[in-house]
């Protein structure tokens, strides 16, 4: 029973991711808004979270063959997603905090993508070269310890401490207003990192618990939230990148036409205000006019009968 549920919860969260990164990839090559440099970066995060997803629907554990493609695929993903993770948050902390024009710095985008191949596949093949891996019915294949030691370390140091620390130097900037970018940003900020912080740490967690106490044994709760939320980060990349942007679009454009409306208000009652004082200084014009023909009337009448006596 616990093995189907955790069969269930691994096939759902390696669809979600699946589709969500797919769904990503598709809207930057369909929506030119979309296709910049910086979500260059996304779309590549992207594509290790499909291979990520994609690698956890393997049947490893019917052969040993499977079994080394499932390992090495899936850890060679995973270990590149972490390491994009903790550059996304640099890129971040080098816009907002440095005034680093990414757009315009395509040799920074090379070079950190060879940096997170290299070491990304040495890793991966250390999965399937070093201690022994444990197939598993219904699920995936267990790696060694070597792979939980690196694993978890590599996220500890790269992750938690890298992003966390990029992440909160890029939020202290926006809330002290010592950037050009608006304060509102630092909702998107802390929402990513939370995100993504709740995601993987349930994978940490149960590596961890599995390095500290020398053991492969089960934990029901820890295997279940392993297998929908590793893969399931792929689902984020649409969610926050794509949906998230138009929903913040349309809040700034939302809020846009409220200003506008109330800016056209606030003049058409400065105009109507200001055609009123002309009207009434119009009248009190007449008002003046009258008056002085009265009394030029009136100094008339008064000059004619002094003349008649």
């Amino acid at each position: 029973m616990v093995s189907t549920s955790i069969a269930i919860c691994c096939i759902a969260g390696a669809i979600f991711g699946i589709l969500g990164s797919t769904s990503f990839i598709t809207s930057y090559i369909i929506l030119p808004e979309i296709r910049t440099r910086s979500r260059l970066f996304i779309l590549t995060l992207s594509i290790y979270n499909f291979l990520l997803g994609l690698s956890v629907l393997l049947p490893g554990y019917k052969s040993n063959q499977i079994c080394v493609a499932q390992c090495f695929l899936s850890n060679y993903a995973l270990v590149s997603v972490y390491f994009w993770i903790f550059l996304i948050s640099l890129i971040y902390y080098l816009q907002i905090c440095r005034n680093f024009d990414i757009e315009n710095s395509p040799k920074f985008y090379w070079f950190a993508n060879l940096i997170v191949q290299i070491v990304s596949l040495i890793i991966g093949i250390l999965t399937i070269t070093v201690g022994k891996r444990i197939r598993q019915n219904t699920y995936w294949c267990y790696f060694s310890e070597h792979w939980l030691i690196i694993t978890a370390y590599l996220f500890i140091l790269f992750f938690l401490f890298g992003a966390l620390t990029l992440y909160s130097i890029v939020v202290r900037k926006l809330r002290k207003g010592e950037t050009n970018y608006p304060k509102s940003f630092q909702f998107k900020m802390l929402t990513l990192a939370f995100v993504y912080i709740f995601t993987e740490s349930w994978t940490t967690a149960k590596r961890l618990r599995q390095v500290i106490e020398d053991t492969n044994s089960s934990n029901a709760f820890l295997d279940s939230t392993q297998a929908f939320f590793t893969p399931f980060i792929g689902f984020w990349d649409f969610i926050f990148f794509v949906l998230g942007d138009k929903f913040v679009r349309f809040l700034l454009a939302a809020k846009c036409k409220c200003n506008c409306k109330f800016v056209f208000k606030f003049n058409q009652n400065q105009n109507q205000n200001q055609n009123q004082f002309k009207i009434n200084d119009f009248n009190d014009d007449i008002d003046d006019d009258d008056e002085n023909l009265e009394q030029l009337i009136r100094e008339e009448e008064e000059t004619n009968l002094l003349l008649t006596n």
